[in-house]
């Protein structure tokens, strides 16, 4: 699952992944802390090209009566997407792409006798932003939303969580939204690098450059 993830690149990063036909660059507005039913860069396929825009985190059916479902529909299993009620229509013909710089993991820890929830910010080795799969819908004609792909953990990220966003490369991306199957990038996978940080990611309101900074960096 992926219930929290970042976005702080440069119009200069995504320009290099994804070659937008925006022509201009956005005022980009860096999160350290994307919370469900906020709006999210994603990135969508146009006649012209690939095209940047914003859309709220969590897919509302067009079928929904209203936008309450979205919160449920953060993600969606890439073993069911195809054919369940809520993703089926999307996964037909409303395809995109997910730029993150990276996403949280909660990981059940013991700390001084207590059980507790330790996030981990996971991200690229290398810092290039990773690329999650993804769908998308229209609501009532005016709201667009989409859901993050979620596949079994690779062995990067199998002790944190069993699941995991589908992270695509130049090729899987070019397949997913031409209408393949999505295929996670094992070569991707194999560069993930995750750290301890700051319990206090689990609040939406917390969003600063702290929410990535290591609990172990200075020990």
């Amino acid at each position: 699952m992926c219930g929290r993830f970042t976005q702080f690149f440069t119009w200069a990063e995504l320009a290099a992944l994804y070659n937008p036909t925006n022509p201009l660059a956005l005022n980009l507005r860096p999160s350290w802390n994307v919370a469900p039913t906020q709006d999210v860069g994603v990135i969508v396929p146009e006649p012209q090209g690939l095209v940047y825009t914003t859309m709220r985190w969590g897919l509302v059916p067009v079928w929904a009566k209203d936008t309450k479902i979205g919160a449920q529909c953060i993600n969606a299993r890439l073993e069911t997407a195809a054919t369940k009620p809520a993703f089926r229509a999307a996964w037909k013909a409303r395809r995109c792409l997910i730029p993150a710089s990276g996403y949280y993991e909660w990981q059940t820890v013991n700390i001084d006798g207590k059980t507790q929830k330790q996030p981990f910010h996971i991200t690229r080795a290398d810092g290039v932003p990773l690329t999650f799969a993804g769908l998308w819908e229209r609501w009532k004609d005016d709201m667009l939303s989409f859901t993050i792909l979620t596949t079994a953990a690779g062995t990067a990220t199998a002790a944190l969580h069993d699941r995991m966003p589908v992270m695509l490369d130049d090729v899987g991306m070019a397949a997913w939204l031409a209408g393949g199957d999505p295929i996670p990038s094992d070569a991707i996978e194999a560069q993930i690098n995750y750290w301890p940080v700051a319990r206090e990611v689990g609040k939406p309101a917390y969003n600063r450059p702290e929410c990535i900074k290591s609990l172990t960096e200075n020990t």
